[in-house]
């Protein structure tokens, strides 16, 4: 750990910001697992006497990406530079698991109450009831599995990646357009909702 909070923690000279590149590979974990979850997600806000899906799949994986993308770059910067606190006397082979708890119990927090309020909103507009407590459980344990993966990648190969400052970049660049494109989406969906209402 850095002996100031003013410090910036570099692998070596002229890499990226250590820290900053560990959140660009939650962002991207967290993203690739909101997309390849999203149907998950929508088969549980599902209409209950039809079975269709409230939301048509593309728009959903725009709105679930932003959730993940908001998480990294707010919730996600305070709870690595808590890792990172939390392990500065740690043995090194074990701090890449601590971080990984830490991203275990931020992101299943994350999933249940932002995620299943977003997810409730829309099916309680649409449909009008909340996910089932096995959903939210469930939900829940998926992001908590997320979240570990992410903050465990992360801690195991920042080094790697702060050093291919373009690759780690791009990453970065595309996790903002995919999250805007979810704002996009999102105000057109809760706009339509409210205008049904």
């Amino acid at each position: 750990m850095v002996s100031r909070w003013t410090a910036v923690d570099r692998v070596e000279q002229g890499a990226l910001p250590t820290m900053f590149v560990q959140a660009v590979i939650v962002g991207t974990v967290l993203t690739i697992g909101a997309i390849a979850c999203s149907g998950l997600y929508i088969g549980m806000t599902a209409d209950p006497k039809t079975g269709a899906p409230i939301v048509a799949l593309v728009p959903w994986m725009a709105v679930s990406v932003l959730i993940a993308v908001v998480f990294t770059y707010i919730v996600g910067f305070a709870l690595l530079w808590c890792a990172e606190a939390f392990t500065t006397h740690m043995r090194e082979p074990f701090k890449p698991w601590a971080y990984a708890v830490v991203g275990l119990i931020g992101y299943a927090i994350w999933g249940l109450f932002v995620m299943g309020s977003t997810m409730n909103s829309l099916d309680q507009a649409v449909n009008g009831v909340v996910l089932a407590n096995a959903d939210m459980i469930a939900l829940t344990f998926n992001y908590a599995v997320l979240g570990f993966i992410a903050m465990l990648i992360a801690k195991w190969y920042a080094p790697k990646l702060a050093v291919r400052r373009t690759a780690a970049i791009v990453l970065f660049v595309v996790q903002i357009v995919l999250a805007v494109l979810g704002i996009i989406v999102a105000v057109m969906l809760f706009g339509q909702i409210a205008a049904a209402a």
